[in-house]
């Protein structure tokens, strides 16, 4: 009598435990491993000449969609060989031992905070199944790795569209797809501003912490100090930001965007054999999902 009504507040116990494992291993990731500096470097472009750089953005767009796509409906290990294959393929960029770190590093960020949660309110059922319940268990488990890890390769592979592509190159790839000036003048704003708005919240949280910020913490809660020193730099950064929204402005009225439904480019990108052996092994992946 006494072990069953005891069970009911141990499985709540550990159900708060992962849940709170769940949160707490993410942000040691984000802001104790990957760091600013490191979101930093996986959301700009930097000029190299392997081959992504040397890829048609509209070629990188389109395999992107291709690969969102067919990520949900693909299988177990479809997904992860995918996933697999768009992490190595960071090795290939500009500092690329290093991006390959903060990808891998990424993924397991996304896969764990996403996994870890939803199984915590299920524990109690898992636990009161006994042998069965915990089969159940790691059923659950292998599925939401498996599927969380193809969603991170979606990540994984707009990143690269980030870091080997200029704002305007992408922004000539948008138009040709036919997205409207509009959105893709909002999309090219937002890759200019959240590499400058990481720029200005680690150079907020430095001075936070050369002004004795989290001084008297212990070394083991660096993270969490540093979480709570960005939450702080937020609206500073942004006031940053706005003031800038003015040259923006300016920039865009200068060169009479908007003033008319089509726009001429000094030269047309080329799309070669590199980008139609993306789009078939895209194209692969996703007849793949649908059919397999």
């Amino acid at each position: 009598m006494r072990l069953g009504a005891s069970l009911p507040v141990y499985s709540t116990a550990l159900g708060w435990v992962i849940f709170l494992l769940g949160a707490a291993v993410p942000v040691y990731i984000a802001f104790g491993l990957i760091r600013l500096s490191g979101f930093r470097e996986i959301t700009r472009y930097e000029r190299n000449d392997t081959l992504y750089y040397t890829l048609n953005p509209v070629t990188k767009i389109l395999a992107l969609f291709m690969v969102a796509v067919a990520s949900p409906m693909a299988g177990v290990y479809l997904g992860l060989l995918a996933t697999a294959i768009i992490l190595a393929s960071y090795s290939t960029l500009s500092k690329g031992r290093e991006k390959l770190r903060i990808g891998g590093l990424f993924t397991v960020a996304v896969v764990w905070g996403t996994v870890w949660t939803p199984l915590s309110d299920r524990l109690s059922f898992f636990i009161s199944g006994g042998a069965s319940g915990f089969l159940s268990f790691y059923g659950e488990l292998t599925r939401f790795v498996a599927t969380q890890v193809a969603v991170s390769g979606v990540f994984l592979l707009a990143l690269i569209l980030i870091m080997t592509s200029t704002p305007s190159a992408v922004m000539r790839a948008l138009k040709k797809l036919g997205m409207p000036n509009a959105i893709s003048f909002s999309i090219v704003v937002g890759m200019k501003t959240v590499p400058a708005l990481l720029e200005a919240v680690n150079s907020t949280i430095k001075i936070q912490f050369m002004r004795g910020f989290g001084s008297r913490g212990s070394r083991p809660l660096g993270p969490l100090y540093t979480m709570a020193a960005a939450i702080l730099a937020l609206i500073p950064s942004l006031v940053m930001l706005l003031r800038g929204a003015r040259n923006t402005a300016i920039s865009t009225g200068t060169r009479a965007f908007g003033a008319y439904k089509t726009r001429t480019n000094l030269a047309k990108p080329p799309f070669g054999a590199a980008d139609v052996a993306v789009l078939s092994l895209a194209a692969l992946f996703l007849g793949a999902a649908v059919f397999a």
